[in-house]
């Protein structure tokens, strides 16, 4: 007998102690739960305004094109999760199709995925399809990051202590001076070695190619792996010039694409190498196994992004264990108590830099109800 869904929570989170940087969102969370009729429970997140998605899970239909999600999943069997998607997807029409409906699509579409997984008694992966490896070798991002070099030693060295064998850093204010960031990426990487992966992160910090050029030669040096957002996802011409200007790797799509229609310019022009699917936000589990048979043979590869809790990590696992081709695992090191204390059960960072995919049922997490309860946003 099909397991239904029984009701849909929405908990808006705020960490009291938030720090507010421009991309920084762990301080903030929504966390949507699906509750089976079989006493079991699914849990997903986006890295979404809480409120705005609170409202299009729990707003009253409109019409039969704008309709709250709740009420679209509410009594309806979890065997097909992709099916669920659908209904989500033409339900909000009306008013969605890009941006924050995406976003309450992918919060519950992971907690589809991990209710119908739990009621089976397998882990997420095994009903996604065939996992290829049980562990995937992690990343740290580092953000913000120090404007010293003693400042990013004291960063780098726990990281290194704790295992991680690639790090992520960002653009921050400190990039307006050209010879200080010369100066502190050749000290980062004296300090790592040469073996250590480094990746940049631009976060959109630059409106134009001008922006850039002045470091292309220094990443070059330094050897990152990629360099992701560049560039406003509407500059696609910035994103060609600069994909024909270096060698390395450019990553594209965690701020804002949603869905795999917005990766479909990119893709025609050859300005990618690298499609950085955010499950939260680019329509959960489902639509990121869509973009997976999309760029099948394409050599566009998939490295999902994550900078929100365990939620996101523990998803991007289970995708990424399916995968044909090893990828790597974004590790947020955000102090947020949301990032640190939301959920247990994911396993730890090892030695080697790696980090295991969860074989318990579903995503293979529990949340933390009393930290829920204090940190909750009052209607």
């Amino acid at each position: 007998m099909s397991v239904r869904i029984e009701r849909v929570d929405v908990h808006c989170l705020q960490d009291p102690a938030a720090g507010h940087f421009r991309f920084e969102g762990s301080y903030q969370n929504v966390v949507v739960v699906v509750h089976g009729d079989n006493g079991l429970a699914g849990i997903g997140e986006t890295d979404s305004p809480p409120s705005v998605i609170r409202s299009i899970i729990e707003m009253p239909t409109y019409n039969s094109l704008a309709m709250g999600l709740s009420e679209v999943v509410t009594g309806q069997p979890v065997d097909d999760p992709r099916a669920l998607w659908d209904a989500m997807y033409g339900a909000t029409q009306w008013f969605g199709r890009h941006g924050a409906a995406i976003h309450a699509i992918s919060a519950l579409d992971i907690a589809i995925w991990d209710l119908h997984a739990r009621s089976r008694g397998k882990p997420v992966h095994a009903v996604l399809g065939t996992a290829r490896r049980d562990r995937l070798p992690a990343y740290a991002t580092i953000y913000p990051m120090a404007a010293t070099p003693e400042g990013i030693t004291a960063q780098i060295t726990p990281l290194r202590e704790r295992g991680f064998r690639n790090i992520k850093f960002c653009v921050d204010p400190w990039w307006s001076d050209i010879a200080l960031v010369h100066a502190n990426l050749r000290h980062l990487r004296r300090i790592v070695g040469p073996d250590f992966g480094l990746m940049l992160d631009v976060a959109q910090e630059f409106d134009r190619l001008a922006q850039i050029v002045p470091f292309v030669g220094l990443l070059e040096e330094i050897g990152v792996r990629w360099i992701e957002a560049p560039f406003a996802l509407d500059n696609l011409a910035d994103h060609v010039a600069l994909k024909s200007k270096t060698r390395l790797a450019i990553a594209v799509g965690d701020l804002g694409v949603t869905t795999c229609k917005e990766f479909r310019p990119f893709l025609d022009a050859g300005a990618i190498d690298i499609a950085q699917p955010d499950l939260t936000m680019f329509g959960g589990l489902t639509e990121a196994m869509r973009l997976e048979g999309m760029l099948r043979g394409t050599g566009v590869r998939i490295v999902p992004h994550g900078y929100n809790s365990d939620i996101t990590i523990a998803a991007n696992l289970h995708f990424a264990a399916t995968l044909a081709d090893e990828t790597f695992i974004e590790y947020s090191t955000s102090p947020a108590r949301l990032r640190r204390e939301l959920c247990s059960g994911l396993p730890p960072v090892e030695d080697d830099g790696t980090i295991a995919v969860p074989q318990a049922p579903g995503l293979g997490l529990t949340l933390d109800r009393a930290l829920i309860d204090e940190l909750s946003v009052a209607r």
